[in-house]
């Protein structure tokens, strides 16, 4: 490619005809909003995922191996050995035992339910550590008799810290209900009021010791384990191992190599972080790749206004053409010229567009408040996940691929007019 070619490309980007400086800007501007979208959406869905990772991380165990139902008959389960060889893993910060289900709350006169996790706090340190940043109140010491609670059970129930609370099993008080409507329905009323009478529901009274912030929807509740078989009669039993790992997306193959020692009881089941939120990070994988696709849709749009404007060159520029071809210009410099002024064009509007993502991405908050304001609307975190910010990760590669493709796009819808461009007779052409 030589300076003529050059020289004749810049000229072209710069005509003295008001139209064609007008389309040109446009073409750049096209190119600059593809790219600033490409990057801008990318960069904040690829953020609220990685944040809800994130949450999953610090919400849930990384790995759980939960009992199966109780039965008197069979030997318990040997869920020390459990531990022990949990321990011995590499990667692993904790492996301890958890007194688990569902519970009833209640203040006053009300109610709510919410799963609840008994650990001792000594050995359950790393996985109470990372819920330290979702501590609104309170501690996470665990002391007996105490109960740590979210923020929604806080709301629902309106208490606070020091606040005491009458706690059920869930389980216990399905089977009440079951024994009462049985109770119910017995015809001999000596034996109904017999039945009535058995119905007894203790429960245990705890004081709330603190309150940590919601999760991904989730309404955890937390106490010792002692206080936790206290709850669910599990005397010196437990519901399960939970294991915190220094790498969490290893989780399925650890869980995997415990399995294979043959320390997991056999009627036990695994649960990874992951299977949480599974249904949720499928959809934003999906929605991510739709994304992409319109995304793509949007920067051949925007190569499209590259096209119009080669096309439009081309056609103002057909005697300029024609006598570039009757003093020997081979159609390979003809194409050469739009493609490359194309190329300026494609570059121009990439750069710009990377430089408005940038800013874009940088004052991504600051938008949205304004936006909120100008419609009139109140800027609120995000439901479940209790964003205060928009989250925002860039992946470089990612930019470095939009660019590219931006670009390649430019290129490629310039060659077609260009082509026909170089075919033109230099008579015909010179005749117009």
């Amino acid at each position: 490619m030589n300076s003529a070619t050059l020289f004749l490309a810049l000229r072209y980007l710069r005509p003295k005809r008001t139209f064609v400086s007008v389309i040109t800007i446009i073409s750049i501007l096209g190119i600059a909003v593809g790219v600033l979208m490409m990057i801008v959406v990318r960069s904040v869905m690829q953020g609220f995922e990685v944040d809800f990772r994130n949450t999953l991380i610090a919400v849930e165990p990384h790995v759980m191996f939960v009992a199966g139902e109780k039965n008197d008959k069979a030997p318990p389960p040997d869920w020390q050995k459990l531990v022990a060889v949990a321990r011995s893993q590499p990667g692993v910060l904790s492996a301890t035992p958890f007194a688990g289900g569902g519970i009833l709350i209640e203040h006053a006169e009300y109610q709510t339910d919410a799963p609840l996790f008994g650990f001792k706090p000594d050995e359950a340190r790393p996985r109470l550590d990372k819920l330290k940043p979702q501590l609104l109140e309170g501690t996470l010491d665990l002391p007996e008799g105490t109960l740590v609670i979210s923020e929604y059970t806080a709301a629902d129930l309106s208490i606070g810290i020091g606040d005491e609370v009458n706690v059920y099993p869930s389980d216990a008080v399905i089977d009440i209900a079951h024994r009462y409507r049985a109770a119910v329905d017995e015809r001999e009323e000596a034996k109904k009021k017999q039945a009535l009478k058995q119905i007894k529901l203790e429960p245990l009274k705890l004081r709330v010791s603190g309150i940590v912030r919601d999760e991904i929807a989730t309404k955890y509740s937390y106490a010792s384990l002692a206080t936790g078989q206290n709850i669910f009669r599990l005397d010196a039993g437990v519901s399960g191992v939970a294991v915190e790992l220094n790498e969490p997306r290893s989780a399925a193959a650890f869980a995997e190599k415990v399995k294979k020692t043959g320390a997991v009881p056999a009627d036990w089941k695994t649960h990874l972080w992951l299977d949480a939120g599974e249904a949720r990070l499928a959809a934003m994988e999906n929605e991510q790749v739709m994304m992409q696709l319109v995304l793509l849709i949007i920067a051949a749009v925007a190569a499209f206004s590259v096209m119009n404007t080669t096309i439009t060159v081309t056609t103002q520029k057909r005697r300029e053409i024609g006598v570039l071809t009757a003093i020997g210009a081979r159609p390979g410099m003809v194409v050469s010229i739009f493609v490359l002024q194309a190329a300026i064009v494609g570059v121009l509007g990439t750069m710009l567009g990377l430089i408005g993502s940038f800013l874009v991405l940088a004052f991504r908050n600051d938008i949205r408040s304004l936006i909120s304001m100008v419609g009139g609307g109140e800027v609120h975190a995000v439901d479940g996940v209790f964003l205060a910010t928009i989250p925002a990760h860039v992946e470089p590669r990612d930019v470095v691929f939009t660019c590219c493709v931006s670009i390649a796009l430019s290129l490629i819808a310039a060659v077609v007019p260009a082509f026909f461009a170089s075919q033109l007779d230099p008579a015909e052409a010179l005749r117009d």
